[in-house]
């Protein structure tokens, strides 16, 4: 087997790395495109066993591409300054590594490529390309391949000549033919217009190569001959831009590129705190995060196959338990695993393998469910392996020692995955993995004070979810479809409406493309700068559009409007409901930076609360047949917490008085006795109450309540001096942020702002925006997953039937006999006012309804 040459388009490699793993150091200096690169870069050399390794960047200044056609690649993006000034660290670093760096004044990175991998090829090695450019894949064929990253650096695709073909329906040898018919945007080469990807790939399959075509353009019909004729010298142009060329003059031998020892690196990466990449070229550690290190523990797997009984897994356990250990497990589809820690390190492990011709599936589940409900293990994702254990009737548990994954979204809440592979990427997917993850994350989050918020909201919480989309929300199914006609109806009308009012001519409305053409260049609409994809048709620009074209803009926004809500709560949640007719939504404990549960298949968390429409379809969903639903929401929770953590004087006085506080804000602003304020001046002022949670500014009052900038300002600046102590948290909470590098809730929740240190300002404006209001919105989301947890567990211990079925923002819903609702009210009711002592009181509200939109 010959020994592998490893050649790196360093250009491309950083720019993937840079926008998969958005990372700050603690001295917000950016490292992630640094960090992504040199991880990748490992993982290949140790996956790919190399020998030799080269890595080629492209110079500043214009190659000879660019005095052939001056256009060549014009309207690129510059680099961000960001990823800039880690191209510097990235050549001091290689070149600390004693890593060969190849560039060239003139030439590309990938002319350096196809140049490296010819010589490297003639002089016995079998190049091997690692980047995230198509242009590469020419050079495939010979000896050489290309692996090509995918979803930013976590993926690669191996490419040899024949999964070229079968990726793209070409062979290497056609990539330049296909670039020339096709061109290519992002190098701005032009190749034929009108001629699309698949188009070229058509006429390449037809005719081989692009002059048999060009030679055929007289005989191929219609325009698209035409096209062909007319620009024949333009593709063979395009074809020669794409060409990389393979004789730079560059000196290469493969002693020059001898695989290096990287440890030279190790002083440089502490400087940048690189220290998983300083674990890994130590060989003491692997990644789970640049901020999370876990130590991999040494445990050998006793591994079992054939087995009759699962006899062997029980006595495993209770034998580790008799020990004193806890147990982890991990299932796959192709193996049980368990490990076993006394809290400081792995002691045993065992592997039971699913795919031999020993024990069944259930089998092992209704083991594991037993044993799992016996003792309080350790798992990644608990309500996954609930709903698994559930699916073949095992026991299932009703607690947990810890879970892998909650602990990994405690420490990191804007993790990309919570997947275990992407935890600790570099180890095997098993108990082993997921023991590690467990000993190192109760060290961080004891250290960081967030135990009782695991122990106490999240892991809870897990079977609470699991519940809920166990339980599922009984739907009207005909109500939705009598929807769903009312709906199509109404969407035709506003589609007939906006073609009338545009001339008359049809188009499709759901193309921002059309639809920008025809506001902005038939109609001559005031509209922003034209991108490559055209102009902006978003909801902010038709708003500003209203009084410019009305007949226009108004049935636009309203066909809009049905089409989403048709789409995704008609015709989407149709197919959702299940054959007792109940929709289930999957419940996302670890989706937002917030805290905040999501929902997803359907969202339910979306329904237009205000509109005609959003009480349509909440008007078919109903509590089991012959049961009641009861929704009980927090009134005005983040502005109560607001009192609580500013401890402003009016506004706790105003809540403990229990006075209506968008009234009590608006006399206070407007200088008149409360009996004196207009429905108009409540609604100014609960504009802003609620708008300064979310950090709006003067312009963006103005817009929400149709006052001039000026006077948004000046009513905010009035509210500041009736509420100076609003206005110093505020301010204090955005210092901390920038100080601490993150804000945390009243529970100790983090949310890391590495946007504070950024060099742009709108960046640190949004960093200082989510450190002002993530106290807030951070503790309103610990404080409904606390209610939750605690109306669950009271429900059941005074032994009732009613149950949880969904959560929405502020709002719990449950369903349960009528013959309970009294006290289930009053459960509800109560936990949820006393769940959490503040400063000033919480309030629930609660209604009864035959539907939700009656309860609500």
């Amino acid at each position: 087997m010959k020994d592998t040459l490893l050649l790196v388009d360093g250009n491309s490699l950083m720019h993937r790395a840079f926008h998969a793993l958005p990372l700050m150091d603690a001295d917000g200096i950016y490292t992630n495109a640094v960090y992504g690169f040199l991880n990748m870069l490992l993982k290949v050399i140790e996956e790919e066993k190399v020998q030799y390794l080269a890595v080629c960047f492209d110079e500043h200044g214009p190659t000879f591409r660019h005095l052939a056609y001056a256009d060549y690649k014009a309207g690129r993006a510059e680099t961000p300054p960001e990823l800039r000034q880690q191209f510097e660290t990235i050549y001091s670093l290689l070149d600390d590594m004693k890593v060969r760096r190849f560039s060239l004044q003139g030439w590309e990175a990938d002319d350096l490529l196809g140049t490296l991998s010819l010589k490297g090829a003639e002089a016995g090695a079998s190049p091997l390309i690692l980047t995230g450019d198509r242009d590469a894949l020419q050079l495939v064929g010979g000896g050489t391949e290309v692996l090509f990253t995918r979803k930013g650096i976590s993926e690669t695709i191996r490419f040899t000549p024949s999964k070229v073909y079968e990726e793209y329906g070409f062979t290497p040898e056609q990539v330049t033919d296909w670039k020339g018919l096709a061109g290519d945007a992002s190098d701005h080469i032009p190749g034929i217009p009108g001629v699309g990807d698949k188009t070229a790939v058509r006429l390449l399959q037809e005719y081989r190569n692009l002059e048999t075509v060009l030679e055929n353009g007289t005989n191929i019909k219609g325009k698209l001959g035409e096209k062909i004729v007319q620009w024949a010298d333009q593709a063979r142009m395009s074809k020669d831009l794409a060409t990389i060329r393979r004789n730079a003059p560059v000196s290469f031998s493969l002693e020059l590129c001898t695989l290096p020892d990287f440890r030279e690196s190790i002083p440089a990466l502490k400087k940048l705190k690189l220290n998983s990449i300083i674990r890994r070229l130590e060989g003491t550690g692997n990644s789970v995060q640049e901020e999370a290190q876990i130590p991999v523990p040494g445990i050998t797997f006793q591994e079992e196959a054939d087995l009759e009984s699962t006899d062997l897994i029980t006595e495993w356990i209770r034998n580790r338990e008799a020990e004193g250990a806890t147990v982890c497990l991990h299932m796959t589809e192709t193996a049980l695993t368990l490990a076993a820690t006394d809290g400081q390190r792995a002691k045993a492990a065992l592997q039971v393998d699913l795919l031999t011709q020993g024990l069944d599936l259930p089998e092992v589940l209704h083991t594991v469910g037993k044993e799992m409900k016996e003792r309080a293990c350790v798992v990644h994702h608990m309500k996954d392996w609930l709903h698994r254990l559930d699916q073949f009737g095992a026991e299932l548990p009703e607690k947990m020692e810890w879970d892998t994954m909650l602990g990994a979204y405690l420490l990191n809440p804007q993790e990309k995955s919570y997947r275990l592979k992407a935890l600790a990427p570099d180890q095997e997917e098993n108990a082993s993995s997921v023991c590690s993850l467990y000993l190192w994350q109760k060290e961080q989050i004891l250290k960081y004070g967030m135990s009782a918020l695991m122990k106490d909201v999240e892991m809870p919480l897990s079977f609470v979810l699991f519940h809920m989309e166990q339980a599922g929300f009984s739907v009207d199914t005909e109500k939705l479809k009598t929807l769903g006609k009312q709906y199509k109806e109404q969407i035709e009308e506003c589609r007939k409406q906006v073609i009338a009012a545009t001339g008359g001519h049809s188009f499709n409305l759901n193309s921002p493309q059309q639809l920008g053409d025809v506001l902005f260049e038939q109609m001559n609409l005031p509209h922003g700068k034209k991108t490559k994809k055209g102009y902006s048709t978003s909801a902010e620009v038709l708003e500003g559009l209203r009084f410019d074209a009305p007949e226009v803009i108004n049935p636009l926004l309203r066909y809009r409007q049905l089409t989403k809500l048709n789409g995704t709560y008609v015709e989407g949640m149709l197919p959702l409901i299940d054959g007792n007719g109940r929709i289930h939504s999957y419940f996302d404990q670890v989706a937002t930076a917030t805290g905040r549960i999501s929902s997803s298949e359907p969202n339910l968390q979306n329904i237009p609360v205000r509109s005609e429409e959003g009480k349509e379809i909440r008007e078919a969903f109903l509590p089991r047949e012959g049961w009641v639903l009861l929704d009980a929401d927090y009134s005005q929770i983040e502005l109560r917490l607001m009192a609580h953590f500013s401890e402003d004087p009016a506004l706790v006085d105003a809540f403990r008085k229990g006075e209506d506080i968008h009234a009590r804000t608006a006399g206070e602003v407007f200088e008149v006795p409360l009996e004196w304020v207009t429905p108009e001046m409540r609604s100014r002022a609960k504009a802003v109450n609620f708008g300064l949670i979310y950090g709006i500014s003067g312009f963006g009052l103005s817009r929400n309540i149709g006052i001039s900038r000026k006077e948004a300002e000046d009513f905010i600046a009035k509210y500041f001096e009736k509420y100076p102590g609003v206005r110093r948290f505020m301010e204090e909470t955005a210092v901390m942020g920038a100080e601490k590098g993150y804000a945390e809730t009243l529970m100790g929740r983090r949310r890391y702002l590495p946007e504070l240190k950024s060099p742009k300002a709108q960046i640190r404006e949004f960093g200082k925006r989510a450190a002002m209001n993530t106290p807030v919105q951070g503790t309103a989301a610990d404080i409904i997953k606390l209610a939750m947890v605690r109306v669950d567990r009271n429900l059941r211990e005074h032994g009732l039937r009613s149950r949880l079925i969904l959560q929405v923002h502020d709002e719990l819903l449950l369903e349960c006999p009528p013959e309970e609702k009294e006290e289930a009210a009053r459960i509800l009711q109560e936990t949820m006012e006393q769940v959490i002592q503040l400063k000033v009181p919480l309030k629930a509200e609660v209604h009864e309804g035959k539907n939700w939109a009656e309860a609500k």
